[in-house]
């Protein structure tokens, strides 16, 4: 049995980081999903959340944006529209962005607006308060 998983974090426009871990914590679509050395193959969705980690000497924790995560062997790779590391977060326009989503959510319920566009909202909103967690 393996002690150790390689996790890498990759987006469009990047890939973040490849580490060695102990374990991974997924946000996936339906819950958090936890990942130990040996997990059985698996592919899921990620919705919005947080991706954490162990890096040998503390927790480690990265804002996650919709995507996949396949995990096979004792390699974990996470593949996500749009990811955070807690350093590259502006907490004042995270916040900001979460006061407009809220805003403009409170105005299409009002209006009973199309749902589409609640989602979108919707969305923004999560994406904030997940920046702000971190």
């Amino acid at each position: 049995m393996a002690d150790q998983l390689t996790l890498e974090l990759v987006t469009p426009l990047r890939r973040l980081f490849e580490i060695e871990t102990p374990w991974v914590t997924l946000p996936g679509a339906a819950g958090e999903l936890g990942i130990l050395p040996d997990h059985v193959p698996l592919l899921t969705t990620i919705g919005t959340g947080v991706l954490r980690w162990h890096d040998g000497e503390q927790e480690c924790r990265a804002a996650v944006h919709y995507g996949y995560a396949q995990v096979a062997g004792n390699r974990v790779t996470v593949l996500t529209e749009m990811a955070e590391r807690r350093e590259e977060i502006d907490a004042g326009r995270a916040r900001s962005a979460e006061e407009r989503a809220r805003k403009e959510l409170r105005e299409l319920v009002d209006d009973k607006a199309e749902e589409g566009r609640i989602d979108k909202y919707e969305a923004k909103l999560n994406r904030a308060v997940v920046r702000l967690s971190l």
